[in-house]
């Protein structure tokens, strides 16, 4: 995966319920930020007031989607899905990087708009008190999903992180949009500001897109993890060799598959001992891993291998 992904560290267990903890925090957010939007909009009849609510309402359905998303991929495999349900993480995340892509696209033709034709802001005091909550709560929100993906490493959140982090920058611009406008400062504030936050949606939603795609086409893990899985292999006497490693993630767990090079002389009940035994080593610093092991005799040459990709072979 690519290098922002978050991974456990060697032995940490996955605990997918601070996922779940996540995208329900996030949802509870969104809806006291609903709440507080709409009644500021009965106050004022703002109309940029009304803008921020029609934002949190679609809030609202992306952290839904990626709850849903979340609940799928944590699924038993079954008949049907071998592998698991994992990848609906990387197809909620896809989801997310195209949501922010539009609201950067749609944020930055707005903004060069107002270079040509600004707006007269009203109820400057009730849209920064607004944003002033939207801000504090989001925070909360961002930490809370800072502290869950250090228990469950679950992209479905690193998406939906990423998403709130840029909200606070389209809340922060917002509220010194509208302090500027009130202290009447220059009214080019507002759309140079703007702009940057549709810098931030695309950087995000780039980021986010990378990952997801990453997951999808089965990228390796990164190097430290494979250099990890061949110091374990090294402690085992009898694995004379270790070739094919390949390495990928489905969700919040991880497929790993190797063959192993054992002495020819061993009986298969010794090479079966051998390899079961290298699994639990494995599985002991990666409990959220599924691991198949092959076992090929000690001295056949890796060109006779079943799997005879040009790289793989290392």
């Amino acid at each position: 995966m690519h290098s922002h992904s978050h991974f456990l560290a060697p032995g940490q267990a996955v605990q997918p319920g601070y996922a779940l903890l996540a995208s329900f925090w996030a949802l509870g957010t969104v809806l006291v930020l609903i709440t507080i939007k709409a009644y500021a909009y009965w106050q004022s009849g703002s109309a940029s007031v009304l803008a921020t609510l029609m934002d949190s309402f679609m809030d609202g359905g992306v952290s839904l989607a990626m709850l849903l998303a979340i609940r799928l991929s944590l699924k038993p495999a079954d008949k049907d899905h071998r592998h698991g349900h994992g990848k609906a993480e990387a197809l909620a995340a896809l989801f997310q990087s195209a949501f922010l892509a539009g609201g950067g696209c749609f944020l930055a033709f707005e903004s060069l708009n107002r270079f040509f034709e600004p707006r007269v802001l009203e109820h400057h005091m009730i849209g920064i008190g607004v944003s002033a909550a939207a801000i504090l709560l989001t925070l909360i929100l961002v930490g809370v999903q800072k502290f869950c993906l250090k228990k469950a490493p679950s992209l479905a959140i690193e998406a939906d992180h990423a998403h709130y982090r840029t909200d606070i920058f389209l809340n922060s611009s917002v509220m010194l949009a509208l302090f500027a406008d009130y202290q009447g400062w220059a009214s080019w504030i507002d759309p140079v500001t703007a702009l940057l936050v549709a810098g931030s949606f695309g950087a995000a939603s780039f980021k986010i897109g990378k990952s997801a795609t990453d997951m999808l086409m089965d990228k390796e893990l990164p190097d430290a993890v494979r250099e990890r899985i061949r110091e374990i292999a090294k402690r085992h006497d009898d694995v004379l060799g270790l070739h094919d490693l390949r390495t990928r993630r489905s969700g919040m767990v991880l497929y790993l598959s190797m063959d192993i090079e054992i002495d020819p002389e061993f009986t298969l009940k010794e090479a079966h001992a051998v390899a079961l035994a290298l699994e639990r080593d494995i599985m002991a610093d990666y409990p959220h891993a599924e691991i198949m092991i092959h076992m090929d005799p000690y001295g056949i040459p890796h060109k006779e291998s079943r799997h005879n990709v040009k790289g793989v072979h290392h």
